[in-house]
C-alpha cells in the first residue's frame, strides 16, 4: 500500500499535468484564432489595394487632357483659340 504522501504527490503531478495540457490547448486555440484574423486582414488589405489602384486609374482618367478640354468646353463654355486670336509680343529687356 502506498503512503499518503506518495498518493498526494501523484495527485499533484496529475493536476499539474492537466493544468499544463489545458493551458497549452487554450493558447493553441488563441493562436489559431489570431492566424485566422491575420489571414482575413491580409485579404482585406489586398482587396483595398486593388480598389485603391482602380480608384487611382479613375482619377487619372478624370484629369486627363481630353477630360479637361471637354469640361472647359461643355461646362465652362470655353473654346479653342483660333490663329487670329493669338497675339505675339516681344519684350526687350
Amino acid at each position: 500500500m502506498q503512503r499518503p504522501r506518495e498518493i498526494l504527490f501523484q495527485i499533484l503531478c496529475i493536476a499539474a499535468s492537466a493544468f499544463l495540457l489545458l493551458t497549452s490547448l487554450l493558447y493553441s486555440v488563441r493562436l489559431t484564432r489570431r492566424s485566422q484574423q491575420a489571414a482575413e486582414t491580409k485579404a482585406t488589405v489586398e482587396t483595398l489595394r486593388r480598389e485603391n489602384t482602380a480608384l487611382q486609374a479613375r482619377c487619372a482618367f478624370r484629369w486627363s487632357l481630353e477630360e479637361i478640354e471637354r469640361y472647359a468646353a461643355e461646362e465652362l463654355g470655353m473654346q479653342q483659340l483660333s490663329a487670329g486670336q493669338i497675339v505675339k509680343t516681344e519684350y526687350a529687356g
